[in-house]
């Protein structure tokens, strides 16, 4: 999953168009690298821009507006259904980088 800088994502879903666009974001979970913790949002808690999203850690307040098309790059992107699914998904493993020895 792409890391923006401030944030690693570990899950989007999302619609897209037929070119593969993203239209809109339904959930996603992210890792804030200020605080390593993991936040789940999903519908309105998402704050929308004209081709972004700002992304932001419900822990310490981080936030980082990324346009829609970086959260593209990656034909990887693990989709979700809920946030209570996305934490499950992550807290299988240890997300990269964190808690491995």
């Amino acid at each position: 999953m792409p890391n923006t800088g401030r944030f690693f994502v570990l899950a989007v879903d999302a619609d897209k168009d037929p070119a593969g666009a993203i239209v809109q974001i339904h959930s996603m979970a992210l890792r804030c690298e200020a605080c390593g913790e993991v936040t789940c949002t999903e519908g309105t808690q998402i704050a929308r821009l004209s081709g972004g999203t700002v992304l932001a850690c419900a822990h310490c307040g981080a936030t980082q507006a990324v346009a829609n098309a970086r959260l593209e790059e990656c034909d990887h992107v693990m989709a979700v259904a809920s946030p209570a699914t996305a934490t499950a998904t992550v807290s299988a493993q240890p997300p990269p980088g964190r808690g491995r020895g």
